[in-house]
């Protein structure tokens, strides 16, 4: 089985959690409201889907992040930028996407992202940005 999606907008990477002057743990809104928009756009390509149907299952994930090319690029680098010859090198970086996510999927994609055995994530320029999401079951 072979689940696809796209998720529009710039990609936004996990990160640790953040400390209020008491002490207290918190998440970024901007991380959270990613996470949010990840599960609603799965759950809008994919409504039926049942995380049991890969229970157990070895899974690999695909991402390719897209990013806008940066206003100051000249036209011809632009033009690079669009051809693939010229790769974002700039942040987020790939695991941090990757693990936001991997974490947002659990439970509505798979039961656990401990079944990721394999993953690819890379990062690319664009018109303007989204990231594919791949999910296939290894040997199927």
């Amino acid at each position: 089985m072979k689940i696809e999606f796209t998720i529009p907008g710039k990609a936004v990477a996990k990160q640790s959690f953040r400390y209020t002057k008491d002490g207290n743990k918190y998440t970024d809104k901007e991380v959270k409201s990613y996470a949010n928009w990840v599960r609603l756009c799965f759950q809008g390509a994919v409504p039926a889907h049942l995380p049991s149907v890969f229970f157990g299952k070895p899974l690999k994930i695909t991402i390719r992040a897209v990013f806008e090319v940066p206003k100051s690029y000249s036209n011809y680098k632009r033009a690079k930028c669009l051809l693939g010859e010229i790769r974002p090198t700039v942040k987020p970086d790939t695991d941090n996407i990757s693990k936001n996510i991997k974490d947002a999927l659990n439970g509505i994609a798979y039961p656990d992202d401990k079944q990721v055995v394999s993953e690819t994530i890379e990062k690319y320029y664009g018109e303007s940005p989204f990231t594919a999401v791949c999910i296939e079951e290894i040997g199927s």
